[in-house]
């Protein structure tokens, strides 16, 4: 998936994101806004062999911040990556400073 891609799936999702900089939300954002909401991080990670690169693997990760440990919003997300026919991997923390839960998918794309 391209990064264009990338966020056109997540604007699906119907979850608040920085469309900017979705890849982080400010300190002042944070204070101000009401969860749920998410940032996305994109990273690529080649694969090399014999001096050549032989194919792009992308690495997704998803964090919904939200003020309970499971969202209202995460059967919309798990249907959208279901429907791009993608396998994730869910894991949650409660983040003490933020007084919030980090929700994270993390999948290859």
């Amino acid at each position: 998936m391209t990064e264009a891609e990338v966020k056109e799936m997540c604007r699906k999702m119907g979850v608040y994101f920085d469309e900017d900089h979705p890849d982080h939300i400010t300190a002042s954002k944070l204070k101000t806004l009401v969860p749920p909401f998410m940032e996305y991080f994109l990273t690529d990670h080649p694969i090399h062999a014999d001096g050549k690169r032989y194919i792009d693997i992308k690495d997704l990760t998803i964090r919904i911040y939200s003020d309970t440990e499971v969202s209202e919003v995460e059967a919309d997300v798990q249907e959208i990556l279901e429907a791009e026919d993608l396998r994730w991997k869910r894991s949650s923390e409660f983040i003490e400073e933020l007084l919030l839960w980090a929700i994270q998918y993390t999948m290859q794309v």
